[in-house]
């Protein structure tokens, strides 16, 4: 890798800059005479050659122990006096008369990234896997000479790792067909769109769509504002196109061969799944810019082997370390909260639970589950209005005396000009058992921060005594819920026409970021639980969602009552 490349496809070229992975690493966890050596070794065996280094700033002052090591250790100012001291034979150049060098030859590249993404987007499985492939050509000293041919996986595989990231990279390709054809409907919107554009393209950051040894997709505020930004242009669009008309379509929207209903207006965006449980897996409240059900669902992941040994309370164990090298742990305890979810943690999930289930068993995913409505299919009936969806499951109670047949009709109601949906239940034994179920509607709701005092539960309108949104209670009886952001200005209620028992629970994740192992708080769990008398007349419940600033959804309770059929 001595001098730049030109690659070309269909006859268009571009020049390639190839950057070498021993410089990485050693800038700036090596020392400065490795650097220097490393460097003098290549000027020997090609005199007139290129060393190119680039990678990220944050290596510089930002990831654990480097501002000590660069800035009061002094490592950049002594690494530049070297360069100096070896001008003799060492030049400098910017990447700008890199690129005018005599070219080193034609290259064509893989699709393909650095060789930790690739091993970052695998399952978990082979994640570990390919750790211990690595580790046998390193303990046979045959990294060197084979290490190129090993690869992990494809950056896209990230989009199968993680449904979330695929969700959000769906919503952004949603965006961006919504603003080409526009601009290609009316081309004059051009200039009045270029707000929307920005938004869109800041939308397409990359941090969140992945996950490493960083937190990427698992940090929470990286991943609203990515939404926040497709929300502003997705809504920045309707308003140019003076649309005001709820949307309802039927479409692969997350790509996996199963059609999705999307539902667009000026009020919400959303996207409901039938393929799995009839669940809403998208809910942006558009005139707040806000996902607010943009939810991480717990998984294992490959590096939760490692927790046992991490360190805690350490910034580095040595000034050579790299950060793909430390194994740290920002706390004590973070094994305990380890729980691997068996199903996306989005809104409208509907439980059939064992009498032993409470809050904090809910909490662990470790439950008594009878019913077959999470993962299992609804049909699409007939909508009888154009603000109405109707899902239909005929599915099973599984019981140690016998499987009981039970359907399930689930109605969505989009009531645009008040702000509100509506999901209306109808339950019921087909067959006309009479049979007593505890019957749980599961809503998740991330509003970023779980123990700040301007985020909190309320109750029929009122603090519980633990309020924090990281709390866990249950309160009995109760018709209402709400969850308060007063520093983002939004709240999202939920009523229902029948008291219920109302679970709530924070959801933990333990990750990796550049300071080590930690927990992150990624949403409020609340479950209403509902003890129904089922037979073949059905039971109807109706849970209605009103989203708007604080002061709204505290002084509208009565908007939120809705009657049943």
């Amino acid at each position: 890798l001595t001098g730049p490349f030109v690659t070309e496809h269909e006859g268009n070229q571009v020049t390639l800059l190839p950057i070498q992975k021993r410089l990485r690493y050693l800038i700036p966890f090596g020392k400065i005479e490795q650097v220097i050596t490393e460097l003098k070794e290549q000027a020997n065996r090609n005199p007139e050659g290129l060393a190119v280094y680039a990678d990220d700033g944050e290596k510089f002052g930002v990831w654990p122990g480097t501002y000590e090591l660069c800035y009061q250790e002094k490592w950049l100012p002594q690494l530049f006096e070297a360069f100096e001291k070896n001008s003799d034979w060492l030049e400098i150049i910017t990447l700008g008369e890199a690129v005018n060098m005599k070219s080193a030859g034609r290259a064509y590249l893989p699709s393909a990234s650095y060789a930790e993404m690739l091993h970052w987007s695998l399952p978990p499985t082979a994640f570990i896997e390919y750790e211990h492939l690595e580790q046998m050509l390193k303990d046979q000293n045959l990294s060197e000479r084979y290490g190129r041919f090993v690869r992990g996986g494809h950056w896209r595989g990230f989009l199968a790792k993680y449904d979330e990231a695929n969700l959000m990279h769906k919503k952004m390709l949603a965006v961006s067909k919504r603003y080409e054809t526009l601009m290609r409907e009316r081309p004059e919107l051009k200039e009045k769109a270029e707000l929307a554009r920005e938004h869109l393209y800041s939308g397409q950051c990359n941090c969140p769509y992945w996950h490493g040894v960083f937190g990427g997709l698992y940090l929470p505020h990286i991943r609203q504002a990515i939404y926040s930004n497709l929300i502003e242009a997705d809504e920045f669009l309707r308003t140019l196109a003076n649309d005001e008309l709820l949307h309802i379509s039927l479409r692969d929207y997350d790509a996996d061969g199963n059609d999705e209903i999307v539902t667009s207006g000026p009020s919400f965006s959303t996207v409901i799944k039938p393929s799995k449980g009839g669940v809403m897996i998208n809910l942006a409240v558009n005139q707040h810019s806000a996902e607010v059900i943009d939810t991480l669902t717990r998984r294992k992941e490959g590096y939760h082997l490692k927790l046992d040994r991490a360190i805690v309370g350490q910034t580095t164990t040595n000034d050579t370390n790299s950060i793909h090298d430390l194994v740290l742990a920002k706390e004590e305890g973070l094994k305990n909260l380890l729980v691997e979810d068996w199903y996306l943690k989005r809104c409208f999930i509907d439980h059939f639970l064992t009498d032993d289930v409470d809050a904090n068993r809910f909490q662990t995913s470790r439950y008594g589950e009878e019913g077959d409505f999470i993962l299992e299919p609804y049909s699409i009936e007939k909508s009888t209005s154009d603000d109405t969806v109707e899902l239909v499951r005929n599915g099973h109670l599984w019981r140690l005396g016998g499987v009981i047949p039970v359907k399930i009709v689930k109605k969505y109601i989009f009531k645009e000009d008040v702000g509100m949906i509506t999901v209306q239940y109808a339950i019921s034994t087909p067959e006309g058992q009479q049979v007593g179920v505890n019957f749980a509607v599961e809503c998740n709701f991330n509003f970023q921060a779980g123990h700040a005092i301007d985020r909190y539960v309320l109750i029929d309108g009122k603090r519980p005594e633990e309020c924090y949104l990281d709390s866990i209670g249950s309160t009995e009886s109760a018709e209402s819920y709400a969850l308060v952001d007063e520093y983002r200005g939004i709240a999202i209620a939920v009523h229902s026409d029948k008291p219920s028992t109302i679970w709530r629970t924070p959801i933990w994740t333990v990750s990796l970021s550049e300071g080590g192992f930690e927990k992150v708080y990624q949403g409020t769990t609340i479950v209403n639980t509902y003890r129904l008398q089922l037979s073949s007349q059905p039971v109807y419940l109706n849970l209605t969602l009103h989203a708007g600033s604080p002061v709204e959804i505290k002084g509208k309770k009565e908007m939120l009552t809705v009657q049943s059929d």
